[in-house]
């Protein structure tokens, strides 16, 4: 029997968190049919197991570990057939004690971060520009305004929502600024729901009027589009996206790798070279740099995840998880030696923890030290 390691690891983190839904829970069923992975849930179930693989965690070598990992994928991707045995069940435990600790306030972390200086996570807030041109700022303070034509705003909560009752045939746009460090959930007229990441910027119609729903974004995004008969597209840097309703995730920053990985439904992705590409749910749009299109499947959680709270890497190299915590931690990382870009990493992070619990577990690896100035992250050997 062939499964996803990762798969497995993240059904049983999810399960002793109280956060399956109901299709996760059945297939989680499924997996336990597996006798040797029945047993592996069964102690990760055993408090006192639990507490003593926590204690082997900090005298563990685990660069070999996530060797292991790695390992197991190469296997995968050549098609071997791979036999789950009890070995399998502790390469689990293992696993999962790794995620499982890096996602958690364990005594002794907590401990040596104490007297470091602690940089917190993002938060809400955003800059809104409206049709008018006055700029309002979102944060913890609720507002409403009436806004040019009609249409009321509201923000609560971190919510922004939009709501008209007047037709008005004048297209009016505001903008929605998300900084590094922050993040805004909105809710278009139409029922669409958007939740903007960090460094991110979207332009929309106050009202959609016409046969065409348009959008416009900067940075990183995800969307659940409200089925209409109008199709909804989003414009990017990198290329449009064309759905009728869906949910999907797009990453479009300037001078990186544009991604759009399609959760529910089907979108139309067309680059700006003029190439089109369908996609069916867990596939993926790259645009690389030099432009190529390439289409290629992949677990969405590891693109999506950071919306529910939670930054999932997979075979990520050091420089590109530091490029997105630094956005949402507003952070700059320094690398004192490059080849400490390269080294790769498999692990889940809790977003709206402090990024010192990351850095402490980063510097267990034994591969690398970090010193923290201001807001400047200096990584070295």
């Amino acid at each position: 029997m062939k499964m996803d390691l990762h798969r497995v690891i993240e059904l049983f983190r999810k399960s002793f968190t109280s956060s399956l839904t109901g299709e996760e829970g059945e297939e989680l069923k499924g997996i336990l049919d597996d006798d040797s992975l029945k047993k592996a849930y069964e102690q990760l179930s055993d408090e006192t197991f639990l507490v003593e693989k926590f204690r082997e965690f900090d005298e563990y070598e685990y660069k070999p570990a996530f060797n292991k990992l790695k390992g197991y994928h190469r296997q995968r991707r050549n098609r071997r057939l791979i036999a789950w045995t009890s070995s399998v069940a502790a390469a689990i435990i293992l696993a999962f004690v790794l995620v499982y600790k890096g996602e958690q306030n364990i005594e002794p972390v907590k401990e040596q971060v104490a007297a470091q200086h602690i940089i917190p996570p993002g938060n809400k807030t955003a800059m809104l520009k409206l049709a008018d041109g006055r700029m309002v700022p979102i944060g913890s303070e609720s507002l409403e305004i009436e806004e040019t034509g009609g249409s009321v705003l509201k923000y609560e909560e971190g919510y922004l929502s939009y709501s008209s009752e007047v037709a008005t045939s004048e297209e009016l746009y505001n903008e929605l600024e998300v900084p590094v460090g922050g993040e805004c959930h909105v809710c278009l007229d139409d029922g669409t729901e958007i939740w903007l990441n960090a460094d991110s910027k979207l332009k929309y119609p106050v009202r959609f009027n016409g046969d065409t729903r348009h959008v416009e974004l900067y940075g990183e995004a995800y969307f659940d589009v409200k089925k209409d008969s109008r199709p909804f597209v989003v414009k990017t840097e990198t290329g449009d996206i064309t759905v009728l309703g869906t949910s999907f995730g797009i990453r479009a920053y300037k001078g990186q790798e544009g991604y759009t990985t399609l959760v529910s439904g089907k979108v139309r992705f067309t680059s700006r070279n003029n190439e089109d590409m369908l996609l069916a749910p867990g596939e993926q749009a790259v645009v690389h740099i030099s432009g190529v299109l390439e289409k290629r499947t992949v677990d969405v959680e590891e693109y999506v995840g950071w919306k529910d709270g939670l930054f999932v890497f997979k075979n990520r190299t050091l420089g590109a998880i530091m490029d997105i915590l630094g956005r949402w931690y507003g952070v700059e990382a320094v690398f004192q030696d490059d080849s400490l870009r390269d080294l790769e990493y498999t692990g889940s992070l809790e977003r709206y923890d402090n990024i010192n619990t990351f850095l402490q577990l980063l510097e267990r690896l034994k591969d690398v030290h970090y010193d923290i100035k201001g807001h400047t992250v200096i990584l070295f050997k």
